[in-house]
């Protein structure tokens, strides 16, 4: 039997933000079968403009480009089986850069994936890469662009696992990395993606079709487009499926249909079935869309008669919503060693700047499962704390008490609900545990520091509860220790929030704190104890900033201060003005540098910035984000530092 193929190669840019509801406005047009030139296993339609052409490949005969009306363009001799294709994608060759159409194809007899290019211009068609060959025999697989166009390639195993293997970046050079092995049921027939929306679907044998998300910095989890009658409306399964702007294709063989569906907003609703009496043993899918025309083609294969069968259909897309603000992509230069093992470990960063050798300077991350740990700015491990299950962390310079001066780190500490103190050593950085201070919080989490003119001290930690507490912090020289400190901590203020906050950060110039609500919205309150008790809303959750509202840090600018705070719930990072109105200027995503080995940054709980030159690439200060999905490869989580600069010229900041 024919293995199950999708394909769908979308070619209008604006097809992604999309906001109303979707049409197949007409009755389908059932063709006469395609002529005898198509005789390929895998025929894919391409649409340049308002040229049509396809991609045929044959498991004996090899690869081909033919134009409409079926006359041989160009060949590759070389057999293989499987088809997925992307339009305008940026390739490399002997140094030049270029778009092409690119096929994912499994090269045969050595059942090696492989990406094939063709460029329309010259009808050049040649093979471009192989990836390594896998331990099992590929069951389909599916091509995907992110949204930075770096292009990958999933292979299904029917054994339950998706291999997700990049192939190009960016600019086209090639990147054979493994991203990550995905879970998916065992016997799954065929897979497609969705770039703009980006939906990884699954089909699984007799049981229905699933989607998941086809980022690499995607949760794991999955949600159901369709199941099996009388769960959902398949009969009898489906063996194949096609992404199409804004919504998805699948055959059903049991009763003959084809099915479309809708996916506008991540909602996944059957618009219509579409019988196909006339195909005998309707097995695989194909399908290209015409935005000139605003036209379907599809081609189903029938397996009874070794034939082709073009459909097209009328469809109808929603236009373009634009955001007020682009997401600007950034990369990381340097990440930490990754903790112990998986889960969800690390939380928060804080950056220690060393005033006489700035490159010396080091990053404390919190381990909540475990500890603090200390890292130099090449990301290597130089010191580990494991004094308990600290969240949030931040430093103050220059404490006094009494006679003696020192420079700190605390943190909030959920074993006993306490702060946990730490000297540092001005000369070399190195943290010594000086003791604790005690709270009556329940369930202690988030925390900042606040440092006054005077001098003064301010532990800030807040509870799940939505309490804070504004904690004076003191200390005195032990009478039985007279080289050790005795802190003490005192409750000068409390104020509170509805729900669950986190993030906390103090502006101590400004003598303000930026606090947020996780599900609600980034709040401000004047950071002295006298201050009151009354939140200003900054920026409530929603379209640009979107829940969890999580870490945040402040930007110490030459001319203007920027507070940046995590969106957790979009894997992005909004950067405001520090000062009312707190006006918005955009928003950035940390990107995956293949070329580093350095993946993306998703799901950040904490974050910190600083604006001190600590050398090199960090001339201008830089951003510490907690990673909460560590790919490229797999592993445990870990801190990324990124370059203020590049963030700088990204949003043309000030």
């Amino acid at each position: 039997m024919k293995s199950a193929i999708k394909k769908i190669l979308f070619i209008c840019i604006g097809l992604n933000g999309l906001v109303s509801t979707v049409q197949a406005a007409t009755e389908p047009q059932l063709l006469q079968s395609l002529g005898d030139e198509f005789v390929g296993a895998s025929i894919a339609p391409l649409f340049d403009g308002k040229n049509k052409s396809y991609l045929m490949l044959d498991e004996t005969a090899g690869i081909a480009w033919l134009d409409a009306q079926g006359r041989t363009r160009s060949t590759l001799k070389q057999a293989a089986e499987l088809l997925d294709i992307r339009l305008d994608v940026m390739v490399q060759q002997k140094g030049v850069s270029k778009t092409a159409v690119v096929a994912a194809t499994v090269f045969l007899p050595e059942q090696q994936p492989g990406l094939v290019a063709l460029d329309l211009a010259s009808g050049e068609l040649h093979e471009l890469l192989r990836l390594p060959v896998p331990s099992f025999k590929i069951e389909n697989l599916c091509l995907s662009r992110d949204i930075a166009n770096n292009l990958s390639v999933y292979l299904l195993d029917e054994r339950g696992t998706a291999e997700h293997w990049l192939l190009l970046d960016a600019k086209g050079k090639q990147q054979l990395k493994h991203l990550r092995t995905v879970p998916i049921p065992p016997n799954s027939k065929s897979c497609a993606v969705d770039d703009q929306q980006d939906l990884l679907f699954i089909t699984e044998e007799s049981i229905g079709i699933w989607a998941y998300g086809a980022s690499v910095e995607s949760a794991p989890g999955r949600r159901v487009v369709d199941m099996v009658a009388p769960h959902g409306k398949l009969m009898g399964g489906a063996e194949a499926i096609a992404v199409i702007p804004q919504g998805l294709l699948a055959i059903a063989p049991a009763d003959k249909s084809l099915l479309v569906y809708s996916t506008l907003d991540n909602r996944f609703d059957l618009q219509r079935r579409i019988a196909l009496d006339d195909i005998a043993e309707p097995e695989s899918l194909d399908a290209g869309y015409n935005p000139a025309t605003g036209m379907l083609e599809v081609l189903v294969y029938d397996e009874d008669a070794s034939r082709h069968r073009q459909l097209q259909i009328k469809w109808q897309t929603a236009p373009v919503s634009k955001p007020v603000y682009p997401t600007a992509s950034v990369t990381a230069e340097v990440q930490t060693h990754v903790m112990a093992r998986f889960g969800d470990a690390a939380d928060d960063p804080a950056i220690w700047v060393n005033k006489k050798r700035p490159q010396k300077s080091v990053v404390i991350g919190t381990n909540k499962q475990q500890g603090l740990f200390v890292y130099d700015l090449q990301g290597r491990e130089v010191q580990r704390f494991n004094t308990g299950k600290l969240n949030n962390v931040d430093v103050r310079y220059g404490v006094q008490f009494g006679k003696k001066v020192v420079d700190i780190a605390v943190a909030t500490n959920r074993d006993d609900n306490s702060l946990a103190v730490y000297t540092i050593d001005p000369g070399n950085g190195k943290l010594t545990f000086s003791g604790s201070v005690a709270t009556d919080l329940e369930e202690i989490y988030g925390f900042c520091l606040y440092q006054n003119s005077s001098g003064a001290t301010y532990a800030i930690p807040n509870a799940k509860s939505g309490e804070f507490q504004q904690i004076e912090l003191t200390a005195l020289i032990d009478q039985t220790n007279k080289k050790r400190l005795a802190w003490q901590g005192k409750k000068v203020r409390s104020f509170f929030v509805r729900s669950q906050p986190e993030g906390c950060v103090a502006d101590d110039k400004n003598q303000r704190l930026f606090i947020g609500e996780e599900d609600e919205a980034v709040w401000t309150i004047g950071a002295e104890p006298n201050a009151g008790t009354s939140v200003e809303l900054v920026l409530r959750a929603g379209d640009l900033l979107v829940a969890d509202v999580e870490g945040m840090g402040i930007y110490q600018g030459k001319h203007k201060n920027y507070l940046v705070v995590s969106s957790q719930g979009n894997n992005t990072y909004v950067i405001l003005e520090a000062a009312a109105p707190y006006k918005p200027r955009g928003v950035i995503r940390i990107d995956m540098d293949a070329d580093r080995g350095i993946d993306g940054v998703s799901e950040t709980d904490g974050l910190e910035v600083t604006h001190a030159n600590l050398g090199g690439t960090f001339g201008e200060g830089m951003l510490v984000a907690q990673d909460g999905h560590k790919v490229m490869p797999e592993a445990p989580q870990n801190f990324k530092y990124v370059s203020w600069e590049k963030v700088r010229v990204a949003l043309a900041l000030d």
